[in-house]
């Protein structure tokens, strides 16, 4: 019996294991479920800390950037049209030769050439021009024979008129004969013919005298060609001759604008006023219209602001204030780009003739606009948000808007923000719809 008792535990102490065993793994699963159900109870949402600004009522503009070379409008290679040895450079005052960044005079008042700056050996043209001239010294004296001739056949005309008046008298009263008569009218119509001989020598005496006048003109071109004249009161850009040089019109290199500027006597230009050519794309330069107001930028490291537009105010920082001169209205062929000229008003003393530069264009404007900081946008499938804080309940929308122009810094807000409401700029990324926020800081105010 001991012995069946012994069988009975051993068969019931397995039994107890197992049943323990499904009681504990029975007990796990409920407190598993149970610490689920309390990781999917709600729990409150700590704000975020966010930065914003308020969207402000105020004028807008929206530009237009490109980027040329400036260029003086009123600029003139000069040149010599004949070859030659130079015999002279202009002198200053102070006894040196004229040299880069020297003011020169163009002509005045009157005159027909300004100041003259270079000149090649030119005596033969000098000698030239002297027989020509003593050509027409000769025709003149030509001339006042001609007209001392025409005085006297005149003067016979007018005693022949009066010798034949005088017969015809005469001849009525049987005083003389017919054949006095007739010897008297021979002699006026000779001295008629005397008369119109000597007025047509005059006449070509005059064309002597007109054609030997040509004849001087010409001769001192060569003279003119042969020296270089300021063409207007300008600053002297570039000097590449000296006394002394033999110049060639071959010489003159025009493969390219840059070795022109090298190899040409001189090159003068007018500073007061620059032209800037501007090559922009299609959809881009259909915006530009001729008057438009400009602001050109001398330094890379300053951005314009819309201050420099305003005439009232001093311009500061390396801009320059211009305006759109002229818009092609062919896009060109290689670059498929549209030309765009730019010019300065005057007394742009912040650039230089080859400088490189930068232009922005006002292309539209707004006087009264919805306007906010770029920093409040967050783009989500190519689409513009922002995110409105509810001041009174502490939370944030998320609004999709309708963009507006623009501007430099500032851009317009069309539809989905009105005047004052408070936009998150730092911390928008971390943001979804009704999120709670702390405004820590309200940039512009107190």
């Amino acid at each position: 019996m001991a012995h069946s008792i012994k069988r009975k535990a051993l068969f019931l102490i397995p039994l107890l294991l197992l049943i323990l065993a499904v009681g504990g793994l029975a007990v796990k699963r409920v407190n598993d479920r149970e610490k689920k159900k309390a990781a999917l109870t709600p729990t409150k949402r700590q704000p975020l800390p966010v930065r914003c600004v308020r969207a402000t009522l105020g004028p807008i503009q929206a530009f237009v950037f490109g980027e040329g070379t400036a260029r003086a409008v009123k600029r003139d290679f000069l040149t010599f049209e004949k070859q030659g040895k130079v015999t002279y450079v202009k002198v200053k005052k102070d006894g040196r030769t004229v040299r880069e960044g020297d003011r020169v005079r163009g002509p005045r008042k009157g005159e027909k050439l300004g100041e003259l700056l270079a000149s090649l050996d030119k005596r033969d043209y000098i000698e030239q021009s002297k027989v020509v001239r003593s050509g027409l010294a000769e025709s003149e004296q030509n001339v006042n024979a001609a007209r001392a001739r025409l005085r006297q056949a005149q003067a016979q005309e007018k005693l022949a008129k009066d010798t034949f008046r005088n017969n015809k008298v005469l001849f009525k009263k049987r005083a003389i004969s017919r054949y006095e008569l007739d010897v008297a009218r021979t002699n006026l119509k000779t001295a008629e013919s005397t008369v119109a001989s000597a007025r047509a020598s005059l006449d070509a005496a005059a064309s002597g005298v007109a054609a030997a006048k040509a004849r001087v003109v010409q001769s001192r071109l060569p003279l003119e060609r042969s020296s270089i004249y300021a063409p207007f009161d300008g600053i002297l850009t570039y000097v590449n001759i000296k006394k002394g040089d033999y110049f060639a019109p071959n010489l003159i290199n025009t493969s390219s604008e840059e070795a022109a500027l090298r190899t040409v006597p001189m090159v003068i230009i007018d500073p007061n006023e620059f032209e800037i050519s501007m090559e922009l794309p299609p959809f881009e330069g259909v915006l530009v219209k001729p008057g438009q107001q400009a602001i050109i930028m001398t330094s890379p490291s300053r951005p314009p602001s819309l201050s420099d537009l305003d005439s009232d105010k001093t311009i500061q920082g390396g801009a320059v204030r211009g305006e759109v001169f002229s818009v092609s209205p062919a896009i060109s062929p290689g670059g498929r780009s549209i030309q765009v000229k730019v010019r300065t008003k005057k007394g742009a003393k912040k650039i230089r003739d080859g400088m490189f530069v930068t232009c922005w264009i006002a292309v539209e404007e707004k006087t009264d606009a919805v306007v906010v900081p770029f920093d409040v946008f967050i783009y989500r499938q190519n689409k513009p948000y922002i995110f409105v804080v509810n001041e009174s309940r502490g939370v944030v929308e998320q609004r999709e808007v309708l963009e507006g122009i623009a501007g430099l810094s500032m851009q317009e807000i069309l539809q989905g923000a009105e005047k004052g409401a408070l936009l998150v700029t730092d911390g928008r990324h971390r943001l979804s719809n009704g999120a709670p926020v702390e405004v820590i800081e309200i940039t512009g105010e107190k």
